[in-house]
């Protein structure tokens, strides 16, 4: 069974978002940290995207012409928008450094 690159970059992808999930389900479990599992959803979400794209699956919300993967962006970019509040709002942090560093330039 040989796989050509489109199905290798396909399997890649999904494994990585899978292994990133778990990474930083991981980490907030360890750390104690809720921030982490606001990333854990952004992978979920990213894994189901991809899939259903790679898949060539055209899914449309009940009753609207609206696309399921919009849903999912949505909520992909939400997870991803809270932890960085999160990250924010912790005292060290790289984001908050970031930002304070940007508003001084």
């Amino acid at each position: 069974m040989s796989l050509d690159l489109y199905s290798w970059i396909v399997f890649f992808l999904i494994i990585t978002f899978i292994l990133h999930g778990i990474a930083f389900t991981f980490l907030g479990w360890k750390r104690r940290k809720i921030h982490y599992f606001f990333l854990t959803g952004t992978f979920i979400f990213l894994t189901a995207i991809y899939f259903i794209k790679f898949e060539g699956w055209i899914s449309r919300v009940p009753g609207t012409d609206f696309p399921v993967t919009w849903l999912l962006r949505i909520g992909a970019t939400l997870c991803t928008l809270t932890y960085l509040r999160f990250l924010y709002r912790e005292e060290g942090s790289w984001f908050r450094k970031l930002v304070r560093w940007s508003r001084r330039q």
